[in-house]
């Protein structure tokens, strides 16, 4: 079997391996950490959800 670089692929290829390839539980995390390293996303808990979520929706 053919040894893949992870780190080669971009995060459309990996998402598509992943998507194919379920059981590959390496894969999988190789991409979440693809998304976690990605700019510009938020971390948010549940609970700042329920306060913040009705905030916005009043002022939309």
């Amino acid at each position: 079997m053919t040894e893949l670089n992870f780190e080669s692929m971009t995060r459309q290829e990996l998402m598509a391996y992943v998507r194919q390839n379920p059981q590959d539980t390496e894969a999988f995390h190789k991409y979440v950490d693809m998304l976690r390293a990605t700019p510009g996303r938020v971390k948010i808990s549940a609970e700042e959800i329920e306060t913040v979520l009705p905030k916005l929706l009043q002022t939309s």
